[in-house]
């Protein structure tokens, strides 16, 4: 992605929309967008405009929790964006007229702290060269992962890293998430899809894990530790044409 160009798209967008509307840009963006008003967080404002790829959806997904988000694909693939660059003259109508489409989350506890995700949560070996076994508890089964590690994925998930990694797609809408193994050692460690109102526990049994969150490090899990996963109470909220 074009960083310069992201830039100039989004100030394109603000010149669009200053007449009618209050715009705030997020206060990372403060030295590139001098003598505006910046947001940081969930209930600064009412809808969130996201230029970029997908990743840059995870992270204001991350930042600004269930605030509707329209995004302006400027990435490769751009799944969860809503238009093209060449379509932002739209951008007044949409905000008059538009649909919000809800997106399940995921969460777990680390450290005492929740954790949401709108993808997946990954618990894989801390050491690339190991294989380590985790061991999965859901509905009062158990089964033992040995591999590169395991990811719970919630339907948006589906499509990325848990697809990548050999799992099932999963539709949008569906009241389930899944259970992919990281390159398993042993070919009978199948995905799973499971109910989303499940609490998933994995537990690290033989080797150091890493928690990563929608691709951000969260923390490690030493052998022995656990850590339940399950349907997070909030939504990610897009806006749709």
């Amino acid at each position: 992605m074009d960083r310069e160009k992201a830039l100039d798209i989004a100030r394109e967008i603000s010149e669009l929309l200053k007449e009618k509307h209050e715009v705030f840009f997020d206060e990372i963006l403060n030295k590139h967008f001098p003598k505006n008003k910046y947001s940081k967080k969930a209930g600064d404002i009412d809808l969130l405009i996201s230029v970029g790829g997908d990743g840059t959806i995870l992270k204001s997904v991350r930042r600004y929790r269930d605030t509707p988000i329209l995004g302006v694909n400027m990435g490769t693939v751009g799944f969860l964006n809503e238009i093209t660059p060449e379509e932002i003259s739209y951008i007044p109508q949409i905000l008059e007229n538009h649909k919000i489409e809800e997106r399940s989350m995921i969460s777990c506890k680390i450290n005492n702290r929740t954790v949401e995700a709108l993808n997946d949560i990954v618990i894989r070996t801390e050491v690339a060269t190991r294989v380590s076994q985790v061991k999965v508890e859901i509905s009062g089964q158990e089964y033992i992962i040995s591999g590169d590690g395991v990811i719970i994925t919630t339907p948006t998930g589906s499509t990325a890293y848990s697809y990548s990694a050999g799992g099932p797609i999963i539709k949008s809408n569906s009241q389930e998430f899944g259970i992919t193994p990281i390159c398993p050692l042993y070919r009978k460690a199948s995905p799973l899809v499971y109910p989303d109102n499940e609490t998933v526990v994995v537990t690290a049994l033989d080797r150091p894990c890493t928690i990563v969150t929608d691709g951000f490090p969260q923390g490690t899990m030493k052998p022995g530790d656990k850590i339940e996963i399950k349907k997070s109470l909030l939504k990610a909220r897009f806006v749709k044409k």
